[in-house]
Protein backbone atom coordinates (compact mmCIF):
# COMPACT_ATOMS: atom_id res chain seq x y z
CA UNK A 1 0.00 0.00 0.00
CA UNK A 2 2.03 3.23 -1.03
CA UNK A 3 2.33 5.92 1.72
CA UNK A 4 -0.51 8.44 0.35
CA UNK A 5 -3.10 5.81 0.47
CA UNK A 6 -2.29 4.92 3.86
CA UNK A 7 -2.53 8.14 5.01
CA UNK A 8 -6.03 8.81 3.40
CA UNK A 9 -7.12 5.84 5.35
CA UNK A 10 -5.63 6.39 8.70
CA UNK A 11 -7.68 10.40 8.05
CA UNK A 12 -11.03 8.67 7.49
CA UNK A 13 -10.17 6.28 10.56
CA UNK A 14 -9.45 9.35 12.95
CA UNK A 15 -12.58 10.81 11.58
CA UNK A 16 -14.30 7.49 12.21
CA UNK A 17 -12.84 7.54 15.43
CA UNK A 18 -13.68 11.70 16.17
CA UNK A 19 -17.56 10.38 15.36
CA UNK A 20 -17.58 7.52 17.15
CA UNK A 21 -16.47 8.92 19.83
CA UNK A 22 -19.01 11.98 19.20
CA UNK A 23 -21.98 10.28 19.38
CA UNK A 24 -20.82 7.77 22.26
CA UNK A 25 -20.53 11.64 24.68
CA UNK A 26 -24.01 12.36 23.63
CA UNK A 27 -24.97 9.10 24.25
CA UNK A 28 -23.70 9.48 27.23
CA UNK A 29 -25.03 12.83 27.55
CA UNK A 30 -28.48 12.05 27.18
CA UNK A 31 -28.87 9.12 29.17
CA UNK A 32 -27.04 11.28 31.92
CA UNK A 33 -30.19 13.99 30.81
CA UNK A 34 -32.39 11.08 31.02
CA UNK A 35 -31.40 9.89 34.68
CA UNK A 36 -31.63 13.23 35.80
CA UNK A 37 -35.18 13.63 33.86
CA UNK A 38 -36.17 10.73 35.79
CA UNK A 39 -34.56 11.55 39.39
CA UNK A 40 -35.95 14.97 39.09
CA UNK A 41 -39.40 13.42 38.11
CA UNK A 42 -39.18 11.06 40.93
CA UNK A 43 -38.80 13.88 43.18
CA UNK A 44 -41.12 16.39 42.13
CA UNK A 45 -44.17 13.32 41.27
CA UNK A 46 -45.73 13.24 44.89
CA UNK A 47 -45.68 17.07 45.60
CA UNK A 48 -49.15 18.33 46.23
CA UNK A 49 -48.19 22.05 48.24
CA UNK A 50 -46.06 24.42 47.12
CA UNK A 51 -44.26 23.76 49.96
CA UNK A 52 -43.33 19.88 49.77
CA UNK A 53 -42.48 21.02 45.81
CA UNK A 54 -40.21 23.35 46.70
CA UNK A 55 -38.06 21.47 49.24
CA UNK A 56 -38.45 18.44 46.50
CA UNK A 57 -36.87 20.74 44.38
CA UNK A 58 -34.60 22.17 46.08
CA UNK A 59 -33.11 18.60 47.54
CA UNK A 60 -32.60 17.79 44.02
CA UNK A 61 -30.93 21.32 42.78
CA UNK A 62 -28.62 21.09 45.85
CA UNK A 63 -27.58 17.50 44.92
CA UNK A 64 -26.66 18.04 41.28
CA UNK A 65 -25.34 21.65 41.43
CA UNK A 66 -22.78 22.42 44.20
CA UNK A 67 -24.86 25.80 45.99
CA UNK A 68 -24.52 27.78 48.79
CA UNK A 69 -28.15 28.49 49.41
CA UNK A 70 -31.11 28.12 47.27
CA UNK A 71 -33.97 30.82 47.14
CA UNK A 72 -37.44 30.61 45.48
CA UNK A 73 -39.29 32.93 44.56
CA UNK A 74 -42.98 32.83 43.28
CA UNK A 75 -45.14 35.28 41.17
CA UNK A 76 -48.12 37.05 42.83
CA UNK A 77 -51.19 35.53 41.07
CA UNK A 78 -53.03 39.26 40.85
CA UNK A 79 -50.02 40.96 39.93
CA UNK A 80 -46.14 40.85 38.72
CA UNK A 81 -43.90 41.06 41.99
CA UNK A 82 -41.90 38.08 42.66
CA UNK A 83 -42.47 37.42 46.36
CA UNK A 84 -39.53 34.93 48.20
CA UNK A 85 -41.51 31.34 49.66
CA UNK A 86 -38.72 29.12 50.29
CA UNK A 87 -34.95 28.82 50.80
CA UNK A 88 -32.58 26.05 51.52
CA UNK A 89 -29.27 26.31 52.92
CA UNK A 90 -26.84 23.53 52.12
CA UNK A 91 -24.08 23.95 54.73
CA UNK A 92 -26.75 23.09 57.27
CA UNK A 93 -29.40 21.45 55.17
CA UNK A 94 -31.81 23.65 56.52
CA UNK A 95 -35.14 23.98 54.56
CA UNK A 96 -37.12 27.39 55.36
CA UNK A 97 -40.65 28.10 54.11
CA UNK A 98 -41.65 31.99 54.33
CA UNK A 99 -45.55 33.10 53.98
CA UNK A 100 -47.44 34.39 51.19
CA UNK A 101 -47.00 38.22 50.03
CA UNK A 102 -43.88 39.47 51.83
CA UNK A 103 -41.50 42.13 50.71
CA UNK A 104 -40.81 41.83 46.68
CA UNK A 105 -37.41 40.39 45.65
CA UNK A 106 -37.03 43.64 43.30
CA UNK A 107 -38.06 45.79 45.61
CA UNK A 108 -35.56 44.53 48.13
CA UNK A 109 -32.74 44.49 45.74
CA UNK A 110 -33.24 47.82 44.40
CA UNK A 111 -33.70 49.50 48.12
CA UNK A 112 -30.13 47.73 49.04
CA UNK A 113 -28.57 48.94 45.80
CA UNK A 114 -29.41 52.94 46.20
CA UNK A 115 -29.08 52.47 50.18
CA UNK A 116 -25.57 51.06 49.18
CA UNK A 117 -24.39 53.75 46.74
CA UNK A 118 -26.83 56.44 47.90
CA UNK A 119 -28.41 57.05 44.62
CA UNK A 120 -31.46 58.42 43.13
CA UNK A 121 -34.42 56.97 41.54
CA UNK A 122 -33.65 54.71 38.36
CA UNK A 123 -30.16 54.23 39.52
CA UNK A 124 -28.22 51.53 37.50
CA UNK A 125 -26.93 48.58 38.98
CA UNK A 126 -23.43 49.39 41.21
CA UNK A 127 -21.28 47.22 39.49
CA UNK A 128 -20.85 44.90 36.48
CA UNK A 129 -22.48 42.54 36.20
CA UNK A 130 -20.51 40.02 34.06
CA UNK A 131 -21.64 37.10 31.98
CA UNK A 132 -21.16 33.13 32.87
CA UNK A 133 -24.03 31.56 30.51
CA UNK A 134 -25.95 34.08 28.33
CA UNK A 135 -24.73 37.67 29.17
CA UNK A 136 -26.62 40.86 30.51
CA UNK A 137 -26.46 44.34 30.37
CA UNK A 138 -24.47 45.80 32.67
CA UNK A 139 -27.25 48.79 33.42
CA UNK A 140 -29.66 46.53 33.54
CA UNK A 141 -32.17 47.16 36.80
CA UNK A 142 -33.62 44.07 38.90
CA UNK A 143 -37.23 44.68 37.22
CA UNK A 144 -35.42 44.23 33.58
CA UNK A 145 -33.67 42.03 34.24
CA UNK A 146 -36.12 39.28 35.30
CA UNK A 147 -38.54 39.89 32.31
CA UNK A 148 -35.63 39.28 30.26
CA UNK A 149 -35.33 36.28 32.14
CA UNK A 150 -38.49 35.04 31.75
CA UNK A 151 -38.97 36.62 28.06
CA UNK A 152 -36.00 34.55 26.99
CA UNK A 153 -37.08 31.38 28.37
CA UNK A 154 -32.69 31.49 29.35
CA UNK A 155 -30.73 30.77 32.42
CA UNK A 156 -29.04 33.88 33.32
CA UNK A 157 -25.65 33.81 35.22
CA UNK A 158 -24.54 36.68 37.27
CA UNK A 159 -20.89 36.87 38.83
CA UNK A 160 -20.02 39.22 40.74
CA UNK A 161 -23.06 40.98 42.03
CA UNK A 162 -23.48 43.03 45.20
CA UNK A 163 -25.10 40.13 47.96
CA UNK A 164 -28.27 42.26 48.47
CA UNK A 165 -29.08 40.81 45.21
CA UNK A 166 -29.21 37.28 46.48
CA UNK A 167 -33.19 37.20 48.43
CA UNK A 168 -31.01 35.35 51.05
CA UNK A 169 -27.92 37.88 50.60
CA UNK A 170 -26.65 40.67 53.46
CA UNK A 171 -24.76 43.60 52.68
CA UNK A 172 -21.61 43.02 54.58
CA UNK A 173 -21.33 40.07 52.38
CA UNK A 174 -18.62 39.95 49.89
CA UNK A 175 -20.25 39.96 46.32
CA UNK A 176 -21.63 36.40 45.09
CA UNK A 177 -22.08 34.76 41.85
CA UNK A 178 -25.66 34.66 41.34
CA UNK A 179 -27.49 31.96 38.50
CA UNK A 180 -31.25 32.81 38.01
CA UNK A 181 -33.58 29.51 36.56
CA UNK A 182 -36.67 31.33 34.91
CA UNK A 183 -40.08 28.66 35.53
CA UNK A 184 -42.32 29.32 33.46
CA UNK A 185 -45.38 27.70 30.97
CA UNK A 186 -46.08 28.70 27.59
CA UNK A 187 -48.96 30.36 29.16
CA UNK A 188 -46.95 32.41 32.08
CA UNK A 189 -44.24 33.00 34.02
CA UNK A 190 -44.15 30.88 37.70
CA UNK A 191 -41.27 32.23 39.44
CA UNK A 192 -37.38 32.42 39.50
CA UNK A 193 -34.94 29.82 41.40
CA UNK A 194 -31.63 31.78 42.49
CA UNK A 195 -29.07 29.98 43.19
CA UNK A 196 -25.95 31.31 44.89
CA UNK A 197 -22.40 30.75 45.80
CA UNK A 198 -19.22 32.89 46.09
CA UNK A 199 -18.33 34.95 43.34
CA UNK A 200 -14.98 32.94 42.41
CA UNK A 201 -17.34 29.94 41.52
CA UNK A 202 -19.38 31.18 38.64
CA UNK A 203 -21.58 28.91 36.95
CA UNK A 204 -20.61 27.52 33.72
CA UNK A 205 -22.42 26.01 30.82
CA UNK A 206 -22.56 23.05 32.26
CA UNK A 207 -24.66 24.12 34.91
CA UNK A 208 -27.07 25.41 32.86
CA UNK A 209 -27.77 22.82 31.20
CA UNK A 210 -28.27 20.66 34.24
CA UNK A 211 -30.87 23.39 35.68
CA UNK A 212 -32.59 23.79 32.15
CA UNK A 213 -33.46 20.30 32.39
CA UNK A 214 -34.82 20.84 35.97
CA UNK A 215 -36.44 23.85 35.25
CA UNK A 216 -38.66 22.15 33.06
CA UNK A 217 -39.62 19.27 35.20
CA UNK A 218 -40.36 21.97 38.22
CA UNK A 219 -42.23 24.31 36.12
CA UNK A 220 -44.66 21.51 34.75
CA UNK A 221 -44.78 20.05 38.56
CA UNK A 222 -45.27 23.68 40.02
CA UNK A 223 -48.14 24.81 37.50
CA UNK A 224 -49.69 22.03 38.23
CA UNK A 225 -49.58 22.53 42.08
CA UNK A 226 -50.45 26.48 41.39
CA UNK A 227 -53.40 25.19 39.40
CA UNK A 228 -54.32 23.27 42.17
CA UNK A 229 -53.67 25.72 45.21
CA UNK A 230 -56.19 28.60 42.46
CA UNK A 231 -59.01 25.86 42.41
CA UNK A 232 -58.78 24.97 46.05
CA UNK A 233 -58.72 29.22 46.92
CA UNK A 234 -61.62 29.79 44.16
CA UNK A 235 -63.18 26.60 46.03
CA UNK A 236 -62.77 28.26 49.53
CA UNK A 237 -64.36 32.02 48.04
CA UNK A 238 -67.25 29.56 46.81
CA UNK A 239 -67.92 27.99 50.26
CA UNK A 240 -67.16 31.60 51.72
CA UNK A 241 -69.49 33.32 49.58
CA UNK A 242 -71.61 30.49 49.63
CA UNK A 243 -71.79 30.74 53.68
CA UNK A 244 -72.15 34.54 53.61
CA UNK A 245 -74.95 34.42 51.18
CA UNK A 246 -76.80 31.62 53.52
CA UNK A 247 -76.19 33.62 56.44
CA UNK A 248 -77.31 36.71 54.79
CA UNK A 249 -80.77 35.04 53.66
CA UNK A 250 -81.07 33.48 57.04
CA UNK A 251 -80.94 36.84 58.79
CA UNK A 252 -83.00 38.46 55.97
CA UNK A 253 -85.68 35.56 56.93
CA UNK A 254 -86.08 36.20 60.34
CA UNK A 255 -86.17 39.89 60.10
CA UNK A 256 -88.87 39.39 58.12
CA UNK A 257 -90.22 36.49 60.15
CA UNK A 258 -90.29 38.59 63.33
CA UNK A 259 -91.63 41.69 61.57
CA UNK A 260 -94.27 43.32 63.33
CA UNK A 261 -96.29 43.69 59.57
CA UNK A 262 -97.61 41.19 57.78
CA UNK A 263 -95.62 40.88 54.80
CA UNK A 264 -96.62 39.53 51.32
CA UNK A 265 -95.03 38.92 48.29
CA UNK A 266 -97.49 38.62 45.35
CA UNK A 267 -96.92 37.16 41.87
CA UNK A 268 -97.70 38.37 38.16
CA UNK A 269 -101.78 37.81 38.89
CA UNK A 270 -101.92 39.08 42.28
CA UNK A 271 -101.61 35.95 43.78
CA UNK A 272 -99.75 34.83 47.50
CA UNK A 273 -96.48 33.55 46.90
CA UNK A 274 -95.28 34.37 50.63
CA UNK A 275 -96.52 35.09 53.96
CA UNK A 276 -94.80 35.86 56.88
CA UNK A 277 -95.49 34.76 60.11
CA UNK A 278 -97.75 37.69 61.18
CA UNK A 279 -99.75 36.89 58.31
CA UNK A 280 -101.42 34.31 60.47
CA UNK A 281 -102.77 36.96 63.17
CA UNK A 282 -105.82 36.81 60.71
CA UNK A 283 -106.45 33.43 61.24
CA UNK A 284 -104.95 31.77 57.76
CA UNK A 285 -102.28 28.83 57.93
CA UNK A 286 -99.78 30.38 55.74
CA UNK A 287 -100.32 27.46 53.83
CA UNK A 288 -103.43 28.03 53.21
CA UNK A 289 -102.74 31.69 52.12
CA UNK A 290 -100.08 30.68 49.23
CA UNK A 291 -101.69 30.41 45.70
CA UNK A 292 -104.89 32.57 46.74
CA UNK A 293 -105.67 35.92 45.21
CA UNK A 294 -105.43 38.53 47.88
CA UNK A 295 -107.65 41.04 46.36
CA UNK A 296 -110.07 38.78 47.15
CA UNK A 297 -109.72 38.61 50.53
CA UNK A 298 -110.56 42.64 50.85
CA UNK A 299 -113.82 44.58 50.77
CA UNK A 300 -114.61 46.70 47.99
CA UNK A 301 -113.23 50.33 48.70
CA UNK A 302 -112.87 53.67 46.08
CA UNK A 303 -109.32 53.07 46.79
CA UNK A 304 -108.96 49.76 45.23
CA UNK A 305 -110.92 51.07 42.36
CA UNK A 306 -107.57 50.47 40.34
CA UNK A 307 -106.95 47.11 41.53
CA UNK A 308 -108.85 44.44 39.35
CA UNK A 309 -108.96 40.91 40.51
CA UNK A 310 -106.52 38.68 38.64
CA UNK A 311 -104.26 41.73 38.49
CA UNK A 312 -101.16 42.93 40.50
CA UNK A 313 -101.68 45.94 42.56
CA UNK A 314 -101.15 49.42 41.87
CA UNK A 315 -97.06 50.03 42.73
CA UNK A 316 -96.04 52.71 44.94
CA UNK A 317 -99.19 53.10 46.83
CA UNK A 318 -100.86 53.33 50.39
CA UNK A 319 -104.20 51.65 50.51
CA UNK A 320 -106.88 51.34 53.17
CA UNK A 321 -108.75 48.32 52.84
CA UNK A 322 -110.82 45.80 54.73
CA UNK A 323 -110.04 42.08 55.11
CA UNK A 324 -112.11 39.39 56.16
CA UNK A 325 -110.35 37.27 58.62
CA UNK A 326 -111.23 33.43 59.10
CA UNK A 327 -113.03 33.91 61.61
CA UNK A 328 -115.51 36.34 59.41
CA UNK A 329 -114.35 39.84 61.47
CA UNK A 330 -113.63 42.69 59.07
CA UNK A 331 -109.81 44.07 59.94
CA UNK A 332 -109.05 47.68 59.18
CA UNK A 333 -105.84 47.40 56.68
CA UNK A 334 -102.79 49.89 55.76
CA UNK A 335 -101.27 48.22 52.88
CA UNK A 336 -97.96 49.95 51.38
CA UNK A 337 -96.97 48.24 47.80
CA UNK A 338 -94.30 48.08 46.20
CA UNK A 339 -92.48 46.01 43.05
CA UNK A 340 -90.22 43.28 43.75
CA UNK A 341 -88.54 42.06 40.54
CA UNK A 342 -86.69 38.87 39.99
CA UNK A 343 -88.14 37.15 43.77
CA UNK A 344 -87.48 34.09 43.28
CA UNK A 345 -90.41 33.13 45.62
CA UNK A 346 -92.79 34.66 42.75
CA UNK A 347 -91.49 35.33 39.96
CA UNK A 348 -90.94 32.21 37.54
CA UNK A 349 -88.05 34.19 35.37
CA UNK A 350 -85.83 36.90 36.30
CA UNK A 351 -87.84 38.89 33.59
CA UNK A 352 -91.01 38.60 35.87
CA UNK A 353 -92.83 40.62 38.19
CA UNK A 354 -93.52 40.76 41.81
CA UNK A 355 -94.60 42.26 43.92
CA UNK A 356 -94.05 43.14 47.87
CA UNK A 357 -96.92 43.72 50.27
CA UNK A 358 -96.44 45.57 54.21
CA UNK A 359 -99.63 45.19 55.72
CA UNK A 360 -100.36 46.91 59.40
CA UNK A 361 -103.74 45.73 60.75
CA UNK A 362 -105.10 49.11 61.76
CA UNK A 363 -108.16 47.37 63.93
CA UNK A 364 -106.89 47.46 67.33
CA UNK A 365 -105.27 51.01 67.02
CA UNK A 366 -108.64 52.35 65.68
CA UNK A 367 -110.23 51.15 68.91
CA UNK A 368 -107.74 52.33 70.93
CA UNK A 369 -107.65 56.01 69.41
CA UNK A 370 -112.05 55.35 69.72
CA UNK A 371 -111.18 54.55 73.33
CA UNK A 372 -109.12 57.82 73.44
CA UNK A 373 -111.34 59.85 72.02
CA UNK A 374 -114.51 58.15 73.57
CA UNK A 375 -112.73 59.27 76.82
CA UNK A 376 -111.52 62.46 76.43
CA UNK A 377 -115.37 63.26 75.48
CA UNK A 378 -116.61 61.85 78.99
CA UNK A 379 -113.77 63.58 80.48
CA UNK A 380 -115.10 67.16 78.61
CA UNK A 381 -118.86 66.11 79.46
CA UNK A 382 -118.05 65.28 82.91
CA UNK A 383 -116.68 69.16 83.22
CA UNK A 384 -119.66 70.54 81.52
CA UNK A 385 -121.62 68.19 83.59
CA UNK A 386 -120.50 69.11 86.45
CA UNK A 387 -120.99 73.08 85.96
CA UNK A 388 -124.42 72.72 84.80
CA UNK A 389 -125.55 71.11 87.83
CA UNK A 390 -123.87 73.28 90.08
CA UNK A 391 -125.27 76.47 88.05
CA UNK A 392 -128.78 74.84 87.88
CA UNK A 393 -128.62 73.20 90.66
CA UNK A 394 -129.17 76.43 93.22
CA UNK A 395 -131.86 78.56 91.34
CA UNK A 396 -134.10 75.23 90.88
CA UNK A 397 -134.00 75.05 94.51
CA UNK A 398 -135.28 78.63 95.35
CA UNK A 399 -137.68 78.06 92.49
CA UNK A 400 -138.42 74.73 94.05
CA UNK A 401 -139.01 76.35 97.44
CA UNK A 402 -141.06 79.24 96.08
CA UNK A 403 -143.65 76.85 94.39
CA UNK A 404 -143.83 75.42 97.71
CA UNK A 405 -144.72 78.80 99.55
CA UNK A 406 -146.90 79.60 97.24
CA UNK A 407 -149.09 76.35 97.04
CA UNK A 408 -150.39 77.14 100.36
CA UNK A 409 -152.89 79.46 100.52
CA UNK A 410 -153.91 79.30 96.70
CA UNK A 411 -157.03 78.76 95.11
CA UNK A 412 -157.62 75.14 93.09
CA UNK A 413 -156.31 76.57 89.62
CA UNK A 414 -153.16 77.67 90.68
CA UNK A 415 -152.53 74.82 93.22
CA UNK A 416 -152.47 72.86 89.84
CA UNK A 417 -150.26 75.15 87.91
CA UNK A 418 -147.82 75.34 91.01
CA UNK A 419 -147.79 71.69 91.28
CA UNK A 420 -146.42 71.44 87.19
CA UNK A 421 -143.83 73.32 88.43
CA UNK A 422 -143.02 71.39 91.28
CA UNK A 423 -143.39 68.40 88.79
CA UNK A 424 -140.79 69.96 86.37
CA UNK A 425 -138.43 71.07 88.89
CA UNK A 426 -138.23 67.58 90.48
CA UNK A 427 -137.63 66.46 86.76
CA UNK A 428 -134.66 68.91 86.33
CA UNK A 429 -133.50 67.79 89.60
CA UNK A 430 -133.12 64.24 88.88
CA UNK A 431 -131.34 64.84 85.37
CA UNK A 432 -128.88 67.26 87.16
CA UNK A 433 -128.51 64.23 89.83
CA UNK A 434 -127.56 62.12 86.90
CA UNK A 435 -125.63 64.10 85.56
CA UNK A 436 -123.42 64.29 88.63
CA UNK A 437 -123.59 60.67 89.25
CA UNK A 438 -121.87 60.81 85.61
CA UNK A 439 -119.55 63.14 86.05
CA UNK A 440 -118.29 61.77 89.21
CA UNK A 441 -119.27 57.86 89.93
CA UNK A 442 -117.53 58.13 93.02
CA UNK A 443 -116.02 54.41 94.30
CA UNK A 444 -119.00 53.96 97.31
CA UNK A 445 -118.65 51.40 100.06
CA UNK A 446 -116.99 48.22 98.10
CA UNK A 447 -117.44 44.87 99.67
CA UNK A 448 -117.30 41.55 98.33
CA UNK A 449 -121.05 40.62 96.73
CA UNK A 450 -122.06 37.28 95.34
CA UNK A 451 -123.79 38.06 91.86
CA UNK A 452 -125.71 34.56 91.62
CA UNK A 453 -127.11 36.14 94.99
CA UNK A 454 -127.78 39.61 94.12
CA UNK A 455 -128.79 39.59 90.67
CA UNK A 456 -132.36 37.83 91.36
CA UNK A 457 -133.09 40.73 93.94
CA UNK A 458 -132.05 43.80 92.10
CA UNK A 459 -134.01 42.32 88.87
CA UNK A 460 -137.05 41.49 91.10
CA UNK A 461 -137.17 45.52 91.47
CA UNK A 462 -138.95 45.38 87.75
CA UNK A 463 -141.70 43.73 88.46
CA UNK A 464 -142.70 46.51 90.33
CA UNK A 465 -142.57 49.09 87.57
CA UNK A 466 -144.80 50.23 85.03
CA UNK A 467 -144.67 48.40 81.63
CA UNK A 468 -142.28 45.88 83.02
CA UNK A 469 -144.00 43.18 84.48
CA UNK A 470 -144.41 41.37 80.96
CA UNK A 471 -140.83 41.02 80.85
CA UNK A 472 -139.13 37.41 81.22
CA UNK A 473 -136.06 37.20 83.09
CA UNK A 474 -133.83 33.95 82.79
CA UNK A 475 -130.73 33.08 84.62
CA UNK A 476 -128.64 30.83 83.36
CA UNK A 477 -125.94 30.43 85.93
CA UNK A 478 -125.12 28.08 88.63
CA UNK A 479 -127.07 29.79 91.83
CA UNK A 480 -124.33 28.08 94.03
CA UNK A 481 -121.36 29.28 91.73
CA UNK A 482 -118.47 31.33 92.71
CA UNK A 483 -119.06 34.36 91.26
CA UNK A 484 -117.54 36.85 92.81
CA UNK A 485 -116.21 40.73 92.98
CA UNK A 486 -116.02 43.30 94.92
CA UNK A 487 -118.11 46.85 94.62
CA UNK A 488 -120.36 49.15 95.70
CA UNK A 489 -124.18 47.33 95.74
CA UNK A 490 -125.56 50.62 94.59
CA UNK A 491 -123.18 50.67 91.72
CA UNK A 492 -124.05 47.28 91.19
CA UNK A 493 -127.85 48.10 90.79
CA UNK A 494 -127.46 51.26 89.05
CA UNK A 495 -125.84 49.05 86.01
CA UNK A 496 -127.78 46.42 85.91
CA UNK A 497 -131.35 48.24 86.48
CA UNK A 498 -130.10 50.67 83.75
CA UNK A 499 -129.45 48.14 81.57
CA UNK A 500 -132.53 45.98 81.99
CA UNK A 501 -134.91 48.46 81.78
CA UNK A 502 -133.51 49.59 78.54
CA UNK A 503 -133.94 46.21 77.42
CA UNK A 504 -137.63 45.77 78.24
CA UNK A 505 -138.70 49.44 76.97
CA UNK A 506 -136.58 48.79 73.49
CA UNK A 507 -139.38 45.85 73.68
CA UNK A 508 -142.39 47.74 74.70
CA UNK A 509 -145.34 46.09 72.34
CA UNK A 510 -143.02 43.35 71.46
CA UNK A 511 -145.78 40.11 71.57
CA UNK A 512 -143.38 37.57 69.22
CA UNK A 513 -141.16 36.55 70.55
CA UNK A 514 -142.01 36.75 74.38
CA UNK A 515 -140.00 39.80 75.93
CA UNK A 516 -137.30 38.24 77.58
CA UNK A 517 -133.78 38.71 79.24
CA UNK A 518 -131.20 36.30 79.55
CA UNK A 519 -128.64 36.71 82.62
CA UNK A 520 -125.43 34.63 81.98
CA UNK A 521 -122.53 34.40 84.63
CA UNK A 522 -118.83 32.96 83.27
CA UNK A 523 -115.43 33.27 85.22
CA UNK A 524 -112.25 33.19 82.82
CA UNK A 525 -109.17 33.53 84.45
CA UNK A 526 -109.37 36.65 86.63
CA UNK A 527 -112.38 37.76 85.63
CA UNK A 528 -116.25 37.16 86.22
CA UNK A 529 -118.71 38.22 82.85
CA UNK A 530 -121.66 38.56 83.88
CA UNK A 531 -123.51 38.55 80.50
CA UNK A 532 -127.35 40.62 79.86
CA UNK A 533 -128.78 39.78 76.67
CA UNK A 534 -132.32 40.31 74.93
CA UNK A 535 -134.55 39.03 72.01
CA UNK A 536 -135.70 42.62 71.10
CA UNK A 537 -135.42 44.65 67.63
CA UNK A 538 -131.65 45.22 67.93
CA UNK A 539 -129.54 48.37 67.16
CA UNK A 540 -128.15 49.05 63.75
CA UNK A 541 -124.46 49.25 62.86
CA UNK A 542 -124.60 53.49 63.88
CA UNK A 543 -126.70 53.22 66.83
CA UNK A 544 -124.55 50.60 68.32
CA UNK A 545 -121.20 52.58 67.78
CA UNK A 546 -122.71 55.76 69.58
CA UNK A 547 -124.74 53.79 72.56
CA UNK A 548 -122.89 54.98 75.24
CA UNK A 549 -122.17 58.44 74.21
CA UNK A 550 -123.30 60.89 76.57
CA UNK A 551 -126.37 62.61 75.63
CA UNK A 552 -127.27 60.20 72.57
CA UNK A 553 -130.71 58.50 72.57
CA UNK A 554 -133.00 56.81 70.29
CA UNK A 555 -136.31 57.59 72.50
CA UNK A 556 -139.03 60.33 72.13
CA UNK A 557 -138.46 63.67 73.30
CA UNK A 558 -138.64 63.95 77.31
CA UNK A 559 -138.31 59.99 77.71
CA UNK A 560 -134.71 59.78 78.35
CA UNK A 561 -131.28 62.17 78.61
CA UNK A 562 -129.26 59.62 76.65
CA UNK A 563 -127.22 59.36 80.01
CA UNK A 564 -128.15 56.02 81.31
CA UNK A 565 -125.47 53.59 79.59
CA UNK A 566 -123.00 56.98 79.20
CA UNK A 567 -123.13 56.30 83.43
CA UNK A 568 -123.19 52.47 83.34
CA UNK A 569 -119.67 52.91 81.44
CA UNK A 570 -118.40 55.11 83.81
CA UNK A 571 -118.99 52.96 87.02
CA UNK A 572 -117.61 49.77 85.09
CA UNK A 573 -114.35 51.42 84.04
CA UNK A 574 -114.03 52.62 87.65
CA UNK A 575 -113.82 49.13 88.94
CA UNK A 576 -111.21 48.49 86.49
CA UNK A 577 -114.18 46.98 83.80
CA UNK A 578 -114.65 46.73 80.86
CA UNK A 579 -118.09 47.06 79.02
CA UNK A 580 -118.95 45.54 75.29
CA UNK A 581 -122.26 45.65 73.57
CA UNK A 582 -122.89 43.34 70.74
CA UNK A 583 -126.38 43.98 68.52
CA UNK A 584 -127.61 43.74 65.14
CA UNK A 585 -130.97 44.40 63.51
CA UNK A 586 -133.73 41.79 64.45
CA UNK A 587 -131.10 39.94 66.35
CA UNK A 588 -131.18 41.77 69.97
CA UNK A 589 -128.85 43.10 71.73
CA UNK A 590 -126.32 41.54 74.40
CA UNK A 591 -124.34 43.78 76.93
CA UNK A 592 -121.28 41.97 78.56
CA UNK A 593 -119.63 43.32 81.63
CA UNK A 594 -116.00 42.18 82.60
CA UNK A 595 -115.15 42.55 85.93
CA UNK A 596 -112.03 41.87 88.51
CA UNK A 597 -112.98 38.75 90.15
CA UNK A 598 -112.94 39.31 94.51
CA UNK A 599 -109.71 37.82 95.82
CA UNK A 600 -110.20 34.84 97.95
Amino acid sequence: MDKSRFTELQAKLDIYKSTLTEIYDRYDQKLEELSLVRRVGDALRTTQTVESLAQALMAVVAHEVEVDRLSLLLRDPGGEELFLRAAYFSDREEFVFFPENGQSWSEKALSASLEKAALKNGALLEGALEHALEGASTDAQVDDLVDDVFEGGKIRGLAPVLAQFDPLGASSEAPRALALVPLATRSRPLGLLILSRPAGQAFIPENGRMLSIMADQASAALSNVLLFDDLTRVNQKIVASEKRARETSDYLERLLETANDAILILDERGRIAYANRKAGQWGYDREELVGREFRLLLDAAPELADWEPGQPPPVDRTLEARLLNAQGERRALLISTSQAAGSPVAAPSPDSSSFMLMVSDLTERRQLERQLLHSEKLASVGLLAAGVAHEIGNPLSAISGYAQILADGADEERREYLAAILDQTTRIQKILRELLDYSRPAQGLSETLSLPERLPRILGMLGSQRGLAKLKIQYDFDPQGQYMVTMDRDHLTQVVIIIAMNAAQAMDGQVEPPPTLWVGLAREGAEVILRLSDNGPGMTELVRRRAFDPFFTTKSPGQGTGLGLAICLRIVDSYHGRLELTSAPGQGAAFTIYLPAAQS
